[in-house]
């Protein structure tokens, strides 16, 4: 999946060689994301450049412009198979048991089948087949932005980036397409907003969604993400008011213990996975590994040795 894992951890036991050296190079035109203004391009940008996925020897790549997914092949770049969907696909593929699986601004859930690209099943996540221009694109009123993770055998995703339409939040048995739970209430619920102004709104699903061993991560657009039980879909919490207006974003990743939220400037901001409430911690992007977290920092973010007064306090932390 997209940054490795269910958890979009980053973190890989794979091992790498000693030297590294091109192999190939396809070369497709910049992408054009749904999301161009700064603050919008800044907490949205989940299709602002390629996010490939690889299974078996085959790499995925997902096109916003073209309305499909391409499989190569990753030891040559030879183009093997393309899938057309009935609109824009802007959230990486995942992959799992030999197939491949992506949501399509047309509301529906594709699972292909890996070495040949043939279609498996198709599953609508919306109400009805309505369409509506959006993002100078024909698509559906409840577009599928909420991106596919994969878990035990159940792939999750997420249709309607708007609450007021519903917003529909789906697990599925990923061999078959066969639906375990359905969460369509959540959309309008009666909140306080970021502003401390309560409204009916709910979590607006845009970003590649996250799985952890009992809590389903779906981000919300510019807000932070609303937690989900994985097994059934009721929705644990979605602490919007609490979060301000600085944290929040399409980009998702967790661990069992915590879970961080793009803010703005490329950062990203710790809570607690079991409350949803948001700790001080605030590194860039990490990589979430075996409890440890990494991330690259520029020189003004950097920090030289403690003195001995930061250290006997830290120490005492």
């Amino acid at each position: 999946m997209w940054r490795c894992d269910a958890g979009r951890t980053a973190f890989s036991t794979h091992e790498l060689p000693d030297r590294l050296s091109p192999l190939w190079t396809r070369v497709y035109p910049p992408r054009t994301p749904a999301w161009e203004d700064p603050l919008n391009q800044d907490l949205m940008s989940f299709d602002a450049v390629f996010e490939p996925v690889v299974l078996d020897g085959r790499m995925f790549v997902a096109f916003n412009d073209r309305d499909k997914v391409v499989a190569l092949d990753a030891l040559t770049g030879r183009e093997l198979w393309t899938f057309y969907a009935d609109g824009p696909v802007r959230l990486a593929p995942a992959a799992s048991q030999g197939r491949v699986y992506f949501a399509s601004d047309d509301g529906c859930l594709y699972c292909l089948w890996a070495d040949s690209g043939r279609l498996a099943w198709k599953f609508a996540g919306t109400p009805q087949r309505r369409r509506v221009l959006g993002n100078s694109r024909l698509i559906s009123a409840w577009p599928a932005r909420g991106g596919p993770v994969i878990r035990d055998g159940v792939v999750y995703f997420a249709a309607s980036i708007w609450p007021f339409m519903g917003t529909f939040i789906h697990a599925l048995d990923a061999a078959t397409g066969k639906v375990i739970w359905t969460n369509d209430g959540t959309g309008a619920d009666y909140i306080k907003q970021p502003h401390d102004a309560p409204a009916f709104a709910g979590v607006a699903p845009q970003g590649a969604l996250v799985a952890t061993e009992k809590v389903l991560l779906v981000p919300g657009g510019r807000s932070i993400p609303a937690a989900f039980e994985r097994a059934t879909g009721r929705l644990l919490y979605f602490r919007i008011a609490e979060s301000g207006k600085g944290t929040g974003g399409s980009t998702v990743m967790a661990d069992e213990k915590q879970f961080f939220v793009h803010t703005r400037g490329q950062g990203t901001r710790a809570h607690d996975l079991t409350t949803g409430k948001k700790a001080s911690f605030a590194p860039n992007e990490p990589v979430l590994a075996q409890g440890r977290y990494y991330c690259g920092a520029d020189h003004s973010n950097t920090r030289g040795p403690l003195t001995d007064a930061e250290a006997k306090l830290e120490s005492a932390q």
